[in-house]
């Protein structure tokens, strides 16, 4: 523990471990919350539009504490980062003007495991979160076990086993199950009838759409035996007209960094090409896509797992020296030694890609791509400040994230040869930005104009009664809310429109904008957010306008949604 005390007093984060006693000091967003399984109807207030028909989807954290043993006798695990909380799967389904609630813990399996193993076995961003047992018990070939922060799915699963706890989409077609401990049927209309939840690593939940159920557990090696390895992103971008998804792996020596296509118009999905990369394997979080290309980033971060005892964000090494480049694919063929790769005459960090499109210059008559990226100029990665212990203690404030446009010139006339040079075309000044959301319609369309964002990490909630976080001087202050505010830009005008909860409220979520029907402007639909009350004892769904970005509408939960990453909106009769 002398190590790790004087590492953290050199790092510009904290990183110690808060045992649960001391979770009093955490949001409630960050503490365990109850499900919801049975559907309940919200009270509202506002204008809800008639026309707005669909079920929003969000992943969120259902439990930070795991008990150990049946009868109480070891201290219970304690989750230790942002990324690590399991999940829980939440539901507003949306039908004339109502708002219907569900909400369902999806990996119980882990809970019972770890009630049977006397520890808890799960890939750990941050610190073990079984780290109260080296108080309670000698060294055994339990704990031993109990020290891996990576956890390695082998053989067949439960499908509720793993934590996949990033994105959820709805269902598409897949292979045949033949793990004998999956549940439920397979979907006959998995668009209507199932979720799949998506996460940084080759898994993929699929998950009853009306009952939030978890139903199983695979990997892409099982819709295709080439795409056996590991990475993965968990936001493969979807080309709704060619009915086709884009994702990258890293193979099973840990060696080559590959781009695969999938068909998901196919009953089941299918592989269309896999095509490797000339570049070292990364983590990324987001792939980019224009009409005509696939586009990928590679994040200056590498997973070293030559030591499986230290937490996942120590695995990932930053390399804040290396340029941030850019790899060119044709769409449909695959091959990228016939388009571009670019490099930055720099570095940034980065999890979101806004949009991307490709267009025609019209001063050289050739193809450019632009690509929109909330990105970060930093030392180390951004997901270090994101433990418990850095939200509690800000040894710094947040970093923050900045909406860019990068290009990248002349893709049709580069040399296939050469390390093309990306540039910065623009930039919103003056706001942070992460977790971008636009207009489904706006994907890939080069005259888009409108991005909707959470902003102000740690920025203030005047009036709130929530304790959210102390500086490291010991004073106690209304700051470190996770987001602070949602924010509209426009590239158009290079401004933007902020939106603060009101009333001492705190926390939005990511926005999800939803178009109206029919629609002929951009910014015609609602922007769906969930923030806290004034006194941290339940969440209220909010939507704001999507043009003049303030409020009509609010529904309250019946318990407090505890902050997740991500969430989508699925139109019409799902999972009903």
């Amino acid at each position: 523990m002398a190590t790790m005390a004087q590492e953290t007093t050199k790092a510009p984060y904290n990183n110690y471990f808060i045992p649960e006693k001391d979770l009093k000091y955490v949001p409630p967003y960050f503490r365990d919350v109850p499900e919801t399984p049975k559907e309940v109807k919200c009270v509202t207030a506002g204008n809800w539009p008639k026309w707005l028909e669909g079920s929003f989807l969000r992943s969120g954290t259902g439990r930070w504490t795991v008990p150990l043993s049946e009868d109480g006798s070891k201290p219970n695990a304690v989750f230790q980062h942002f990324f690590d909380g399991l999940n829980m799967l939440h539901k507003f389904r949306m039908i004339d003007g109502q708002v219907f609630y569900t909400s369902r813990y999806t990996t119980e399996g882990i809970v019972r495991n770890a009630k049977k193993n006397g520890f808890v076995t799960s890939t750990m961003f941050g610190l073990n979160a079984n780290i109260p047992l080296k108080d309670a018990q000698d060294p055994c070939s339990a704990l031993l076990g109990a020290q891996q922060s990576l956890f390695m799915a082998r053989g067949s699963i439960a499908p509720d086993e793993v934590n996949v706890n990033v994105c959820p989409r709805r269902g598409m077609h897949l292979p045949p199950d033949r793990n004998p401990i999956s549940r439920g049927e397979a979907a006959t209309n998995p668009e209507k009838e199932e979720i799949i939840m998506q996460s940084d690593f080759n898994m993929i939940q699929t998950l009853d759409a009306k009952t939030l159920e978890p139903k199983r557990i695979l990997t892409y090696a099982e819709i295709d035996p080439q795409l056996a390895g590991l990475g993965i992103c968990a936001h493969p971008p979807k080309d709704r007209a060619r009915g086709m998804t884009f994702n990258y792996l890293i193979s099973p020596d840990n060696q080559v960094l590959y781009i695969f296509a999938l068909d998901i118009r196919s009953n089941p999905v299918s592989a269309i090409w896999k095509t490797a990369l000339p570049c070292k394997p990364c983590y990324t979080h987001s792939i980019a896509m224009t009409d005509k290309y696939v586009v990928f980033i590679r994040n200056p971060v590498h997973m070293n797992v030559e030591d499986l005892t230290k937490p996942v964000m120590e695995m990932f090494e930053y390399e804040p020296n290396v340029p941030t480049q850019f790899f060119v694919l044709d769409k449909l063929s695959g091959k990228h030694d016939s388009v571009a790769s670019y490099a930055l005459k720099g570095s940034f960090f980065f999890f979101h890609c806004a949009n991307a499109y490709d267009y025609v210059d019209s001063t050289t008559g050739n193809i450019n791509v632009h690509v929109d990226i909330c990105s970060y100029d930093s030392e180390y990665p951004p997901f270090r400040d994101y433990n418990l212990s850095n939200i509690v203690d800000p040894a710094a404030p947040f970093q923050n994230g900045v909406l860019r446009r990068y290009e990248l010139g002349e893709v049709d006339n580069a040399n296939p040869d050469e390390m093309g040079r990306a540039t910065i075309a623009a930039a919103i000044p003056g706001m942070a930005s992460e977790v971008p959301r636009i207009a489904k319609s706006a994907s890939m369309d080069p005259n888009y104009r409108y991005v909707y964002s959470a902003t102000g990490y740690c920025g203030d909630s005047p009036g709130t009664s929530v304790p959210i976080g102390r500086l490291g001087d010991g004073y106690k202050t209304i700051q470190a809310a996770f987001f602070g505010s949602l924010a509209k830009s426009d590239w158009k005008t290079g401004t933007f429109k902020e939106w603060k909860p009101p009333n001492g409220e705190s926390n939005p979520c990511e926005p999800i904008f939803v178009q109206r029907p029919g629609a002929t402007e951009e910014d015609d639909g609602i922007v769906l957010s969930i923030v806290i009350d004034k006194k941290g004892h339940h969440s209220i769904l909010v939507a704001l306008d999507g043009k003049t970005f303030e409020e009509t509408a609010r529904a309250h939960l019946p318990q407090v949604y505890a902050l997740g990453p991500h969430g989508t909106f699925v139109e019409g009769d799902f999972g009903a």
